[in-house]
């Protein structure tokens, strides 16, 4: 997976690498991510706040509003890349509770995951899977 979401002079761009994230000339490893989410575009702003967490801590990284759907694949790759995708590998995700760290309520992560479903940064389909792991149905 690659994706490289353009900056300019005053925002720099946001490269996803095939292991790691590379944003304002730092290196974060998939596998450190803990989430990644847009938290803020407003409508008349020119742009946006990609939140990203890593080791409890919360990391604001902005990014032209004209490049949200840009994000929003990348997001929704990443997002695929953590769950393992298509070769049933176990993704970050499921390597950060095999060792030992922090699992989220499910019911706050069933939240987040709404708001990816009505960002569209992730499908129907993705929506009811993960909702069926998270509450063990």
């Amino acid at each position: 997976m690659y994706h490289e979401i353009e900056g300019n002079l005053s925002i720099e761009p946001i490269i996803f690498d095939d292991d790691e994230l590379i944003a304002r000339g730092q290196h974060y490893p998939y596998s450190e991510i803990e989430s990644l989410e847009i938290t803020s575009a407003p409508l008349f702003s020119s742009y946006g706040i990609l939140t990203l967490r890593t080791q409890g801590k919360d990391h604001a990284i902005p990014f032209y509003r004209s490049r949200k759907s840009k994000l929003e694949l990348a997001l929704r790759d990443f997002n695929k890349l953590r769950e393992g995708g298509d070769s049933g590998q176990p993704g970050a995700a499921q390597t950060a509770q095999t060792a030992g760290r922090t699992v989220s309520d499910p019911y706050e992560e069933l939240k987040k995951l709404k708001e990816l479903l009505d960002l569209g940064i992730v499908t129907e389909e993705e929506f009811n899977i993960k909702k069926k792991q998270l509450l063990d149905l």
